[in-house]
């Protein structure tokens, strides 16, 4: 449990008191490869981090998955609009290899956060990332050409070029895997 503290601690500076409570509401939990840390249209109210492993977030659409993300360690992962929203997630998250994630309720951690202002500190920098991070994919889908976008990945996230595949990075970057393939033969 030492390495979310540390992560966390990351962002901001967390008194004794605060990372007892925290690791108070924290568990364990061992997912195999191809099991499924958030399913599609089943109800979810915890968040993870991931321990090592990795994981995918990914959409159906027509039939298609169409992956959306991709999470590696030291990454917070969740479905937070459906939190929030006190709804069903439209998107599934599965381990792509054994995975070690340590969880918490969503509401737990906000109840820590209520009487305390490092922590509140805290989730207000991880949601602005957050924001931002997904407010940047969406950008990109909308003013870079597709040969941007690889390059992109490319040198912002080495572990999705060395683990994903082929398949999934694509659908990643919005092309079909021949797409790829060429920009692939062009670098």
């Amino acid at each position: 449990m030492e390495k979310i503290i540390n992560e966390l601690q990351k962002f901001g500076a967390l008194p004794e008191e605060d990372r007892t409570n925290l690791v108070g509401i924290l568990s364990r939990k061992t997912l195999k490869k191809g099991e499924y840390w958030i399913e599609a249209n089943r109800k979810n109210d915890r968040v993870a981090f991931l321990e090592d492993g990795y994981l995918r977030k990914y959409y159906v659409k027509d039939g298609n998955e169409v992956t959306d993300f991709f999470y590696f360690e030291n990454d917070f992962c969740t479905d937070l609009p459906s939190i929030i929203g006190n709804s069903l997630p439209y998107a599934s998250i599965v381990a792509m290899k054994d995975t070690t994630i340590t969880t918490f309720r969503y509401a737990d951690f906000n109840t820590l956060c209520t009487s305390s202002p490092a922590l509140e500190h805290i989730h207000r920098v991880i949601i602005e990332y957050t924001f931002l991070r997904f407010y940047n994919r969406t950008l990109s889908f909308i003013i870079k050409t597709p040969k941007e976008r690889y390059d992109e990945l490319m040198a912002s996230s080495p572990d999705v070029i060395q683990k994903a595949t082929q398949y999934h990075i694509a659908s990643y970057l919005g092309i079909t895997p021949q797409h790829l393939s060429r920009l692939r033969a062009g670098n």
